[in-house]
């Protein structure tokens, strides 16, 4: 495996941070094409096929630091975009959460329609 260069270290540095590529060549002056050329030589050199794999190969072999990754902070931002889903709360779909009982009869809260008397009845 050949070392990264300088230009190519600075790209996947930022790529570690989430940047697009539209933002990287914004970032360095450079077209977006020539940093897909920069991803795809880092590519070949650290053995990976997409950006995430390099990241982590990037961070395993020294090719970057630590301070290179830069974590987050305040707000998370929303999850949005191609490839990208928000799992509900709960967990991820088709997860169930403990059983509760269910009130019958008396005890069971009514429904909401508008109504505030049952069929027959008078309103109060």
């Amino acid at each position: 495996m050949r070392a990264l260069t300088a230009q190519q270290r600075r790209v996947l540095a930022l790529v570690a941070n989430g940047r697009t590529n539209a933002d990287i060549g914004a970032r360095l002056g450079l077209s977006s094409r020539t940093i897909n050329r920069h991803l795809a030589d880092v590519y070949a050199r650290l053995g990976v096929d997409d950006r995430a794999q390099a990241v982590a190969v990037a961070l395993v072999l020294g090719e970057l630091g630590r301070l290179d990754v830069q974590l987050p902070t305040g707000k998370p931002r929303p999850a949005v975009g191609r490839g990208r889903r928000q799992e509900p709360a709960s967990g991820p779909q088709g997860a169930q959460g403990p059983a509760r009982a269910v009130p019958v009869g008396r005890d069971a809260p009514r429904a909401s329609s508008g109504h505030t008397a049952a069929r027959g009845e008078a309103a109060a």
